[in-house]
């Protein structure tokens, strides 16, 4: 039934190629096709890891869009602006290996749940003890945690579909990096308004409602394959593993390089307000 769809699917886009119109034909053999890809899978799993990824995503760069404030507040120079923004995009890297195999001992919901826990615990610390350049430091290295929701997050949300589905569903989840976006939205108004380290409080709060979906809604995939510890390093041995992550260091490493450097870019630069420089860097991310 499903490749039925496909070939209408063909079909429609080779008819409306010849004659420039996308006919309600169209529209309603992809509504079709996109509810039988739904049907095959576990939706309330893919929407829980979405949630999870876009909200670890914006506490991910949640730094970057406090940067002017905390640069401001410290007198930084340009060397400790740049190494503050670094380090939870740097800890992010390196944690997402240690949280996929760990995803393998205790499944990936529960690793998500763990790890959401531990940003919580990141942001609490961010409220209430966030004095000194260097406690900023050491709260940038526990807010990277958020960056190793990669090694889960695709993966749970793509669990449950079929091999034809996969790249579909990994697709709407990993369209929670837009988390970007929400953060250079809303965290410099309310940093603005309340203070940069309220900001970190507002998060904890926010970071409860994608555990509360994650644990409420979301099934542990059956796409489970168990491997030894030596299994999965032998990853690191494979020559095509370090061109693509050589490709994904210049591609996706630009975009959030980029997207947390900007803010203090347009500050420093162009001397708009805080504000204006989330603004900004939010339409850049876009």
């Amino acid at each position: 039934e499903a490749d039925s769809f496909h070939e209408k699917v063909r079909q429609s886009f080779l008819k409306q190629n010849a004659d420039s119109t996308f006919t309600p034909e169209l529209k309603i053999i992809f509504m079709a096709s996109f509810k039988t890809f739904l049907k095959s899978g576990h939706p309330p799993t893919l929407f829980s890891a979405f949630l999870y990824f876009d909200f670890c995503f914006a506490i991910w760069v949640l730094n970057g869009a406090m940067a002017p404030f905390i640069s401001e507040e410290f007198n930084l120079s340009p060397a400790q602006k740049g190494f503050m923004i670094s380090v939870p995009i740097m800890a992010g890297a390196i944690m997402r290996f240690p949280l996929g195999v760990l995803a393998q001992y205790i499944g990936r919901k529960w690793a998500a749940m763990v790890e959401m826990g531990l940003i919580f615990t990141a942001l609490v610390y961010g409220y209430f003890m966030v004095d000194t350049y260097s406690e900023v430091i050491n709260m940038g290295i526990l807010l990277g945690i958020a960056g190793a929701s990669f090694g889960v997050a695709l993966s749970l949300g793509s669990g449950w579909f079929p091999p034809k589905y996969k790249g579909l569903a990994m697709g709407i989840a990993g369209a929670g990096n837009s988390g970007t976006v929400l953060a250079m939205i809303f965290a410099p108004p309310l940093a603005q308004k309340f203070g940069w380290q309220a900001v970190y409080g507002f998060g904890a709060l926010f970071m409860l409602l994608p555990m509360i979906v994650m644990l409420v809604f979301a099934k542990e995939p059956p796409d489970t394959h168990k491997q030894s510890l030596k299994e999965h390093l032998s990853c690191l041995f494979e020559k095509d593993g370090w061109v693509f992550n050589l490709i994904y260091i210049i591609t996706f490493g630009g975009f959030i390089g980029l997207s947390t450097f900007l803010p203090t870019y347009f500050y420093d630069q162009f001397h708009v307000t805080k504000v204006e420089a989330g603004q900004l860097t939010m339409l850049a991310a876009l």
